[in-house]
């Protein structure tokens, strides 16, 4: 290939060639091809103005070079692609869903279907009748037509007036033929299995099914097999009996974390029962470090006007109408360093490494110097 010429963008490199062997990204929905133009790898592909232009991290002197394209990334990809085309007349034939969207993605790729909901009946029919086309092994052809030479009844959507002579066309079998200029198969068995992970709505009017197809399932499968197996040791469980486990367990959880709440709010009305406040400059300083369940039901029953929590990254504070919150940490995370924080006109956030003597050693020239101005 010819490197016409070559420029910096930001970090990288960007080198522009008129023809080119690698598949740029985003092109019918695709990722791009990877590989090396002589000795530097390529990043990404893309096409603007009929040029290609290959982002790469090194700068390449323009002439002539020899491209290498990762193989392995282009079976992959063509795997994924023509998965969906087989997905996409799956749900068509079972339930007369058309695809509106197709995006592939480095780890999963995704089909937009024209329906706001998918009944898991068409969903699991969508997937077999998929799975029985690639154990079939259907040949996957692909032809460059002229239009009158197409026969547009056979093809799952319509020809788009965009898409310029010849066509090519791709048929799997007798299943589905659509006009496509992506990465495909030779025959639907080099898939080995699609697998339909996750649905979600979008747009408000579609439903968005997540795949994998071939290595990526076969990958995808195990992971799933190993998180199952590691959570039926932490939970002592069979695999088929884990559902009804994690749910005893989260029912267990749920309890407890009310019994917590309602125990550290007692401790809380004991705490503003028995603990005086210190006396600053005119005003009442509680100062608490102990546990944060407690830390945040404190201001609800002390009438301390200024309230201090210790936390895990800061201190919390709260105050009365005597103090605006947000002014007084505004003005303490000034004079401590490295600090941050903010907060409202009764409650507020300190974010700081300080110890608790250097926070109220702070608040205490704070209040005594400007406390009548924090209002």
């Amino acid at each position: 290939m010819y490197i016409k010429h070559c420029y910096r963008d930001g970090r990288k490199f960007i080198a522009v060639s008129e023809e080119s062997p690698f598949y740029p990204d985003g092109k019918g929905g695709q990722l791009g091809d990877r590989g090396k133009i002589g000795s530097v790898q390529v990043l990404s592909v893309f096409e603007q103005d009929e040029m290609t232009y290959h982002v790469v991290p090194a700068y390449i002197e323009p002439g002539e070079y020899e491209a290498e394209i990762d193989q392995n990334r282009r079976r992959d990809i063509a795997a994924q692609h023509t998965a969906q085309h087989i997905l996409s007349a799956a749900f068509l034939r079972v339930a007369e869903i058309q695809t509106v969207g197709f995006h592939m993605g480095e780890n999963v790729s995704t089909v937009d279907l024209n329906v706001p909901f998918l009944t898991e009946e068409a969903l699991s029919e969508a997937e077999n009748s998929a799975n029985d086309v690639i154990r079939r092994c259907l040949t996957v052809n692909i032809e460059y037509l002229k239009r009158n030479e197409i026969d547009l009844s056979r093809l799952r959507k319509p020809l788009s007036d965009k898409i310029k002579e010849p066509v090519r066309i791709i048929s799997i079998g007798d299943y589905d033929v659509s006009a496509c200029s992506g990465f495909h198969v030779s025959n639907t068995g080099e898939i080995g299995i699609v697998k339909i992970v996750d649905t979600e709505k979008v747009k408000g009017n579609l439903t968005r099914i997540y795949y994998m197809a071939a290595e990526r399932a076969l990958k995808n499968y195990r992971n799933a097999i190993k998180t199952l197996k590691k959570l039926s040791v932490l939970l002592t469980s069979s695999t088929h009996e884990m559902s009804s486990r994690v749910e005893s367990l989260l029912a267990k959880v749920k309890h407890l974390s009310s019994r917590q709440k309602a125990l550290s709010e007692d401790l809380a009305r004991e705490i503003t029962r028995s603990a005086a406040p210190l006396e600053i400059c005119g005003f009442s300083v509680l100062v608490y470090e102990g546990h944060e369940e407690v830390s945040s039901a404190l201001p609800k029953y002390s009438s301390a006007d200024i309230v201090v929590c210790a936390v895990e990254d800061g201190y919390t504070i709260a105050t009365t109408e005597k103090i605006n919150c947000g002014r007084l940490v505004k003005t303490m995370k000034q004079r401590l360093k490295n600090s941050s924080g903010g907060g409202g006109s009764r409650r507020g956030m300190l974010k700081t490494s300080s110890d608790s003597s250097t926070v109220l050693n702070i608040l205490r020239s704070v209040l005594c110097e400007m406390g009548g101005s924090l209002k």
